[in-house]
């Protein structure tokens, strides 16, 4: 069994209206929201082996936020690709890093990782708002390429559930 972690990055800051898409930092409730949702998943899965993100800023100071709620300390990897990433390829990454990895974090955007959750279970609308979390569980771990239907939901948490 492979655990896959969906984490869309805290809320934002608008503050600064100079800063590109990219460039947005995180607001008050972000900083606040992220850490909560990480010992989430730590509760969930005390060894993740790696975590993908976006390189947007506020994805960064997600996965910085993460880190301290983490039981161990993953591998990581910080992809412009993944920056506004399509369902598409938010699977290929998953599929390039599952065959040597078993548990799995992603920190990415919307409308990427709405779709995704969309594409394996559409009976069960999530809209994914910042720093909600969706862990996905595959029992396909001999199969080399993953597609949607491999995933199984086993839980989608926003922060306010907590």
């Amino acid at each position: 069994m492979k655990n896959i972690f969906l984490l869309r990055h805290g809320k934002s800051s608008w503050a600064d209206i100079e800063n590109s898409d990219h460039d947005r930092p995180l607001a008050k409730r972000g900083i606040r929201d992220v850490p909560v949702m990480s010992r989430v998943i730590n509760s969930k899965c005390a060894k993740i082996d790696i975590i993908l993100s976006s390189s947007s800023k506020r994805t960064c100071e997600t996965l910085d936020l993460c880190l301290p709620n983490l039981s161990n300390k993953p591998k990581i990897k910080i992809l412009n690709e993944l920056y506004l990433a399509h369902s598409e390829t938010i699977l290929k990454f998953i599929n390039e890093n599952l065959t040597e990895n078993k548990n799995l974090l992603l920190i990415g955007h919307n409308p990427g990782l709405n779709d995704f959750v969309n594409e394996i279970n559409i009976s069960v609308p999530f809209s994914f708002p910042t720093s909600a979390l969706c862990h996905l569980i595959t029992n396909k771990s001999d199969k080399l390429k993953l597609e949607f239907r491999d995933f199984n939901i086993d839980s989608l948490t926003r922060p306010k559930d907590i």
